[in-house]
């Protein structure tokens, strides 16, 4: 998002990926598209015609007889991974996929756009005029140094470069994990189809709940049936326990701290929570887990958030490097769609870095705060839920005021 929203300002913009190569499948990962994702698209994305969501009409919530405790409407747009990638990648360099077999033509005034990729950054810093980065070659097996007027880390949610500017940041384990699955519509029975109805549902369970919504199929397709159904099924779980332990640990015997990817479980691990499902997860639940064959799972954390801009200005934390959010709120794409949008005020002039920083700071730490609320109301416990609200409350009110108004709870 940031390089496609600097590019069409006219500047030159690299992107260096660690991955090797552009194709990136079975990332089954759902996106809600809100609404600074929705105000990107609508200025940057240049496939206007070529459809991206899943529109969600409503909100459902089910009791363990499937019988709706509670429905709102609350319409949602529903992406995923996969989608977004390649209609951002066909927007920024012009990479024509599956996704997105018509690359856009760009108007004249935009800037060279580079995706460079086997590249891993392993340190930076700043001198004088620009920013030096040591990028270690991971397809030549070479180490170099570039220099950049700016620099954007978008590293991911176990950023690297946090870690290394910002090492007294600390993580802190939630509790709690968030198994991940897709399923596609056809292979589900007609009873589960219809009880999701191509709404956002919810079932709780003891120490946990099953979330589940609809996003596009292979090759980003919206036919209903080649669609999928996609899940996270939050459980909690001890650090220290040998549960998570084996949880965490792949196929080949390493432990992994955050993520676990897909296609690394180990099959004893799934069959086992395979039959937890139908122990305490309603029939059309139990169905989506037992089909699931592509699994991965996500230990749940918090680290603090504290600052955006280093070097000056010359470098920029965004999106989930700056500070990642737990995924009850499911507002990760968002942030990033904010920071981009905000990114480009600042290099056009129509903000200061002070205020991008602010507005960038108060989002995110509004947000976490929320997501941790959403988190103890469903994992830990009512007294945990409502000091987390006090404090995000708190939060809201206090940027408020100090940015002129005040922030009344209704």
């Amino acid at each position: 998002m940031h390089g496609i929203a600097v590019k069409r300002l006219g500047h030159d913009v690299t992107i260096l990926e660690q991955h090797q190569s552009s194709t990136r499948e079975g990332q089954a990962a759902g996106i809600v598209t809100m609404e600074h994702s929705q105000k990107f698209l609508d200025h940057h994305d240049l496939l206007k015609d070529q459809p991206y969501a899943v529109n969600c009409s409503s909100v459902q919530i089910l009791d363990k007889n499937l019988k709706i405790k509670l429905e709102f409407q609350r319409p949602m747009l529903m992406s995923s991974w996969n989608v977004l990638y390649y209609r951002l990648r066909a927007n920024f360099d012009g990479l024509a996929s599956s996704y997105c077999s018509q690359t856009p033509a760009e108007p004249s005034h935009v800037g060279r756009a580079a995706y460079d990729q086997g590249k891993r950054v392993n340190n930076l810093y700043a001198d004088e005029q620009k920013v030096q980065i040591e990028v270690d070659d991971l397809v030549n097996r070479s180490i170099s140094t570039i220099s950049a007027d700016q620099v954007i880390v978008a590293d991911s949610s176990a950023s690297q470069m946090r870690h290394l500017l910002q090492p007294q940041l600390k993580h802190s384990y939630a509790g709690y994990v968030a198994w991940r699955g897709t399923v596609m519509e056809s292979s589900v029975s007609d009873e589960t189809r219809s009880t999701f109805q191509n709404k956002t549902t919810l079932h709780a369970t003891s120490g946990g709940y099953i979330v589940l919504y609809t996003i596009p199929g292979e090759n980003g397709s919206l036919e209903p049936g080649k669609r999928l159904l996609n899940y996270v099924w939050y459980t909690n779980m001890a650090a220290d326990s040998a549960e998570f332990q084996q949880a965490m640990t792949d196929t080949a015997g390493r432990q992994h701290h955050h993520t676990l990817p897909i296609g690394k479980m180990r099959s004893q691990v799934w069959e086992t929570q395979r039959k937890v499902a139908h122990e305490v997860l309603p029939q059309p639940f139990a169905e989506l887990v037992d089909r699931t064959t592509q699994p991965f799972i996500s230990a749940i954390s918090d680290i603090e958030v504290s600052q955006a801009v280093f070097f000056g200005g010359k470098l920029l934390f965004v999106g989930d490097a700056l500070v990642p959010f737990r995924p009850h709120v499911a507002c990760s794409t968002n942030q990033a769609a904010l920071n981009a949008l905000l990114v480009e005020q600042w290099l056009a002039g129509k903000m200061t870095l002070a205020s991008w920083e602010r507005q960038v700071l108060d989002y995110a730490n509004a947000t976490r705060l929320r997501s941790v609320t959403w988190g103890c109301w469903y994992q830990v416990g009512y007294l945990s839920f409502f000091a987390s609200k006090v404090r995000h409350l708190a939060t809201l009110c206090g940027q408020s005021l100090r940015n002129g108004y005040i922030y009344l709870v209704g």
